[in-house]
């Protein structure tokens, strides 16, 4: 787990290096990583023992991590950590273990023997690891994530004062410090910003979807309580979860830029010893430069909104100009058109993607990303014929076929829907991060053996994840309304609830688990918990059904007019469920119509 391992896997990247801008005395070579944005998500690829793995590109992470269930699925050999190491992520500690990966091809060079942490959660995209700063800062680090690339940079020379911004033309150049630490190794992007004209510490990171603030620091720039939204909770690589808000936020700066009236997520969080998280909604509208050599961040602005809801208006004259892209260099369009989906510019996006189809006509990556913009746009039609032609090239695009199965539901297409999910099943390794998606497919068509047997090939390799809870909640809301194995269903709620103790959804499951075992006054406290959260329609109602058991009537009847009240048909909702139904429901609508 030594550090020394990265830097000779230098020596041998160091061959296949192409030259950069050079001022003078000073030159610099650089290898470039392409990237790709997905669900918020910066994703490059390794080669591991012949197999690619999408990872995570997360300046936040110290380390290189590979998931366990990639561990399980390259047979990798697992051991215990140095004896003294602990890791932390951002929301708790990390359960985690260590592994040598024989051969890593990066870039088109092979490295012999790599060392990867294993351990922490998943994060969805088809994510399998992590590539974090042992790669990222073992040189000076570009990122330019708008146009789908991070150049690691390699100064030479006389460079102790050039200015790294190369490609800034005349748009003002945001120049920081970056703070050292107390040993002077820390590698982390730690530099100095305001916020609501209060100093605060932030720490650079791609792996966070947008920029956040620690609670407490919410708290001493001045944010009232009564302005934050609760959203629910997030979590990050550790065990642990943490509670969330959105929040406004009246000026942020940042070396010179001045920015007013933003939304920021505001959690309580207690990893990382910052303030905030300048996250990739910051890293895609700026263009950054890390020297570890003069220990600064350069940075301009690529133009357009900074942060998610920022309002106000910009003046472009101060943005950089765009990077040229060849009208013919299709991959580099396609990045670029992922990132500005990311941003929420899907007309941008389209222009690209479109274009990147017409090039490669045979490439399914292509037309699986413009599938994916037209699903944000709710243009199912489209997304669909996008995902037919991505699968008539690729029968066996995975990501493609799980995206269809849902579609295909949603649309009624049973049949078809079946035929995608048998075709994953047949090509998936037993741990894939799609098995879990694929059971709430087969769920919603009440295919109850079928869902069960993906969540219990999901759950041994997945423990960790911050979508256990969710999985857990799905398993027992599935076997409650078929009323299947009732008592394996509650133990999944408790579970679910312990692990989110904040979720509604787990403890309204809870009360209906309890409901069906004729357990009323467990039931009701359950509900209770579930509507002190949020008085959801069916938490209500399942109330109410409880309070009737219980003799109750005018608690009862309260509950039920409230919950007719927000949702007009909900007695036809919970009869096709499979629920039991207030004796005064009304008839069910078909039966009423005929």
């Amino acid at each position: 787990m030594k550090m020394i391992r990265a830097r000779a896997a230098w020596a041998l990247l160091a061959a296949g290096l192409t030259a950069a801008p050079a001022w003078g005395e000073c030159k610099l070579s650089k290898l470039e990583i392409p990237v790709r944005v997905v669900n918020h998500r910066p994703i490059g690829t390794l080669n591991l023992n012949g197999t690619e793995v999408p990872m995570l590109i997360d300046s936040g992470a110290f380390y290189s991590f590979l998931t366990p269930s990639v561990a399980a699925q390259l047979n990798l050999r697992l051991r215990s950590l140095p004896d003294g190491l602990r890791i932390w992520g951002y929301t708790g500690s990390v359960q985690a273990r260590a592994t040598r990966v024989e051969k890593v091809i990066f870039q088109g060079t092979t490295l012999n023997n790599v060392e990867f942490i294993v351990g922490g959660n998943e994060v969805g995209s088809g994510i399998q690891g992590v590539l974090g700063r042992n790669f990222l800062s073992m040189a000076d680090a570009e990122y330019d994530l708008a146009h789908g690339v991070v150049r690691l940079m390699f100064p030479k020379g006389d460079c102790d004062k050039t200015i790294f911004a190369y490609w800034a033309g005349e748009a003002p150049i945001i120049v920081l410090p970056l703070e050292t630490g107390s040993r002077g190794s820390d590698t982390a992007i730690k530099v100095p910003a305001r916020v609501n004209d209060q100093d605060v510490k932030a720490l650079l990171d791609t792996g966070a979807p947008r920029t956040s603030l620690k609670l407490r620091t919410a708290r001493r720039v001045g944010v009232k309580e009564s302005d934050l939204i609760e959203i629910g909770r997030i979590g990050g690589a550790g065990s642990g979860q943490a509670k969330a808000w959105t929040g406004p936020i009246e000026t942020f700066e940042f070396g010179g830029e001045k920015i007013h009236n933003s939304q920021f997520i505001i959690d309580e969080a207690s990893g990382a010893d910052v303030d905030m998280l300048l996250g990739l909604d910051y890293f895609l509208s700026h263009r950054i430069y890390v020297s570890q050599l003069q220990r600064k961040l350069y940075a301009t602005w690529n133009g357009g909104a900074v942060f998610a809801r920022t309002a106000g208006s910009y003046d472009a004259r101060y943005a950089t100009r765009p990077e040229d892209i060849s009208p013919d260099d299709a991959l580099a369009l396609a990045r670029r058109g992922e990132a500005s989906a990311a941003r929420g510019d899907y007309e941008r996006a389209l222009e690209d993607l479109n274009r990147a189809c017409e090039l490669e006509p045979r490439n399914e990556a292509h037309f699986l990303a413009r599938a994916r913009v037209h699903l944000s746009m709710r243009q199912f039609a489209k997304a669909q014929a996008d995902l037919d032609e991505a699968l008539r090239l690729h029968p066996a695009l995975d990501e493609a076929l799980a995206l269809r199965a849902s579609l295909r539901v949603s649309k009624g297409e049973r049949e078809g829907a079946l035929a995608d999910l048998r075709a994953l099943d047949a090509g998936l390794p037993p741990s894939s991060h799609l098995r879990a998606g694929m059971a709430d497919v087969y769920a919603r068509l009440e295919l109850a053996p079928e869902a069960l047997r993906q969540w219990e090939l999901w759950m041994p390799s997945h423990r960790s994840d911050f979508s256990m809870a969710r999985v857990l909640n799905n398993r027992c809301w599935l076997r409650v309304r078929l009323a299947l194995d009732l008592k394996m269903a509650l133990d999944d709620c408790k579970e679910s609830v312990s692990l989110d103790g904040g979720a509604v959804s787990a403890r309204d499951s809870l009360g209906w688990a309890y409901l069906r075992l004729d357990d009323a006054s467990r039931a009701l406290k359950a509900f209770d918990a579930a509507i002190e959260i949020k008085p959801l329609p069916m938490a209500l109602y399942g109330r109410a059904l409880a309070q009737r058991r219980l003799g109750n009537e005018d608690a009862a009847r309260r509950d039920l007019e409230a919950a007719r009240k927000q949702r007009r048909h909900i007695d036809d909702e919970v009869r096709k469920q499979g629920l039991p139904v207030a004796e005064d429901a009304p008839a069910a609508a078909s039966a009423a119509a005929s």
